[in-house]
């Protein structure tokens, strides 16, 4: 949704995809399957859903597919297990974070080049993140435990990469 609307506020035209009704997507489909023609696209963007994938490689081979030329990914990377593990309890549709080498040799198993990377620390309000996937009680708990050493004044530290691709 943030990256649509702002896409869309600025006049591009934009087709949305998710296998969750809820979400309101243009079109219903996992990113493994996506229901487009070669090249529909100039640019495919994905932020922060990649560690839901099933199976990213796959995911990143079919936005690579329909992009014209231009692929886009932003995600969590990967820090520890303690980490997975917390990402998993808090949210049960978690697959993987992926290391910035790991992205990198997805790129290019997808036939795309890493044009461009970038590593950002996000820090967000602990509680509010909990709540937003509804985790509370006791896996509250241990998410906190797990998360330990990322957490400051109520906040967490979420390592992010940014990934431009193009083809090659």
């Amino acid at each position: 949704g943030h990256v649509a609307r702002r896409l869309r506020e600025a006049g591009s035209t934009v087709v949305t995809c998710d296998p969750a009704p809820g979400m309101k997507a243009d079109v219903l489909c996992a990113a493994e399957h996506l229901p487009f023609a070669d090249d529909s696209f100039d640019v495919v963007a994905c932020r922060v859903a990649a560690h839901h994938f099933e199976d990213v490689a796959t995911a990143l081979r079919e936005m690579a597919r329909v992009s014209g030329d231009l692929v886009l990914v932003a995600d969590n990377l990967f820090v520890d297990e303690a980490g997975e593990e917390a990402d998993r309890l808090r949210d049960p549709t978690h697959v993987r974070n992926y290391s910035e080498a790991e992205w990198h040799e997805l790129f290019s198993q997808a036939g795309l080049e890493v044009e461009l990377f970038e590593r950002e620390e996000k820090w967000v309000e602990l509680e509010p993140w909990l709540q937003r996937a509804g985790c509370t009680g006791v896996e509250a708990t241990r998410v906190r435990e797990l998360l330990a050493n990322r957490i400051a004044e109520g906040k967490l530290r979420l390592d992010r990469g940014i990934f431009k691709g193009r083809k090659r």
